[in-house]
């Protein structure tokens, strides 16, 4: 392997030695936005929209009409009712999980040979918020939402039922499912952090 030696000079020129060219230099980040307007938000006051893909609290899509075709391929396999989760206990989320005891998912087979879904609690306070589980996931169920202010007074608090991830996930829709899957719901969104980009052409 062939190595680059940089040619630099060690010492400063007198202008530079007399004007502290180098320290201005440095300088120079803290005076351009010295006079920038401050992008503190007064939370919780103010709060700031978080991207669609932002990695909130875990939801449940339910059965309304929008299925995947691999949910609807299962279809007359499940026991199913509308606006409730469509879990199909298929474990995948669990299997994927570096912390699958966080997982509690139960089902039953009815008499008539389909299976329902029954338990699925997750316990926030094992959650790493990888969103590996929602990738597993084979029939589009498991989503995560922008909702962020999870602080609870109990550790009871923190395991979220099944009819909690249903709520979750169809106010999460409702508000946002119309939405561009991109980072930041709109530019002007994003300008609020970063600021307007320049790109270079």
């Amino acid at each position: 392997m062939k190595v680059k030696r940089l040619n630099r000079k060690d010492y400063l020129n007198i202008l530079e030695a007399i004007f502290f060219i180098d320290f201005l230099k440095g300088l120079s980040v803290t005076l351009k936005n010295l006079l920038r307007k401050p992008i503190t938000t007064e939370y919780p006051k103010e709060k700031l929209t978080p991207p669609k893909r932002f990695r909130g609290a875990h939801g449940h899509y339910v059965w309304d009409g929008t299925e995947p075709d691999s949910l609807k391929a299962i279809e007359k396999f499940m026991s199913y009712e509308k606006a409730k989760s469509r879990c199909v206990a298929c474990y995948m989320c669990q299997t994927a999980c570096p912390m699958p005891t966080l997982f509690r998912i139960e089902a039953v087979q009815l008499p008539n040979g389909k299976k329902k879904v029954v338990r699925f609690d997750m316990n926030l306070l094992n959650c790493l918020f990888c969103g590996l589980c929602v990738d597993a996931c084979p029939v589009g169920c498991l989503t995560m939402t922008d909702i962020f202010e999870l602080a609870g007074y109990s550790r009871r608090n923190e395991v979220l039922r099944m009819e909690d991830l249903e709520r979750f996930a169809i106010d999460f829709k409702q508000r946002r499912g119309d939405e561009p899957d991109r980072i930041w719901p709109n530019d002007k969104e994003r300008e609020k952090l970063w600021g307007k980009i320049e790109w270079s052409g």
